[in-house]
């Protein structure tokens, strides 16, 4: 089941005397607002959201900002600080769903470790009868094709699959996330230029984990987001760097078949728009077409 699928509901949620005078200043369209909050914080880091969506959220929800923050401070059902906001009542009703993950992705972890050593000695033993096979095979007379074939096809056999770390993987899923490459859109205050250079930005990220090490503190699509969220935050050494790079000079001598756009940085030519991991454009009649060019 994923992270963000459910919140707890108590039933007796009306019964309460925040939620009472909710209801009856702002009625049942309140509550209703209400839980919307709710779902959103869940579905956010540390459940804890960002005061520049309401913008958003008051389109989605088809009512107003103002009355959005109303509900955020006059009915002690949140907690608004600078730019961010939070539900205690959502907090503690998840803390338990939070160990339990923590626990299950714990046993995850160890159960991948098991794997990845049996896997091990599965293939250490398969390359030792490949090698006492040709042994054996180099012996027989007469039959030097059909040995050479064998060995090709259980070097093929046990030729390794390309392993992808697990924190990889939970930082390439973030690419699924619409609502949250919006919020890091603006809060890192890229904007398009967010999109456009999304694979880059991904890309830095990860060496900068590896960098440091730390690629043992991404356990989750939530704790990778969350690392993620100070590596663009637009006052730190990271975001400088990252900013820099991805605005650096081109190398002409690579791109000069090539347009480049210096407000999005997307590359183009003839106007036709060229994917940001495409490789230089190799002349002047060459074509972008089904994952590669054409000339």
């Amino acid at each position: 089941m994923k992270r963000d699928q459910y919140i707890p509901h108590e039933v007796s949620m009306r019964s309460t005397s925040e939620v009472m005078n909710l209801i009856e200043k702002e009625g049942m369209a309140g509550y209703g607002i209400y839980w919307a909050l709710m779902e959103y914080l869940r579905t956010q880091d540390d459940y804890t959201g960002d005061v520049r969506i309401l913008k958003t959220l008051a389109r989605q929800l088809k009512t107003s900002v103002e009355r959005l923050e109303r509900i955020l401070n006059d009915y002690g059902l949140f907690e608004w600080a600078d730019n961010t906001f939070l539900s205690r009542k959502l907090n503690s009703a998840m803390k338990p769903l939070e160990n339990k993950r923590k626990a299950m992705e714990a046993r995850s972890c160890n159960d991948h470790a098991t794997t990845v050593q049996r896997n091990a000695r599965n293939s250490l033993n398969v390359n030792n009868d490949v090698s006492l096979s040709k042994v054996k095979e180099s012996k027989e007379e007469n039959t030097p094709s059909i040995s050479s074939s064998s060995a090709a096809e259980a070097a093929a056999e046990t030729k390794p699959v390309k392993y992808v770390p697990a924190w990889e993987q939970y930082v390439d899923s973030l690419q699924q996330d619409e609502q949250w490459k919006e919020l890091m859109a603006m809060r890192s205050g890229l904007k398009q230029q967010f999109y456009t250079f999304f694979p880059q930005i991904v890309e830095n990220f990860k060496r900068h984990v590896r960098m440091l090490g730390n690629e043992g503190r991404i356990l989750s699509p939530s704790d990778a987001k969350h690392y993620f969220c100070f590596f663009l935050d637009p006052g730190s050494v990271t975001f400088k760097k990252l900013w820099e790079e991805l605005h650096k000079p081109i190398d002409k001598g690579k791109y000069k078949f090539e347009d480049r756009d210096p407000t999005t940085g997307q590359r183009s030519y003839c106007g036709i728009p060229i994917p940001s991991d495409a490789p230089p454009r190799p002349n002047e009649q060459a074509v972008w077409c089904e994952g590669k060019w054409v000339y």
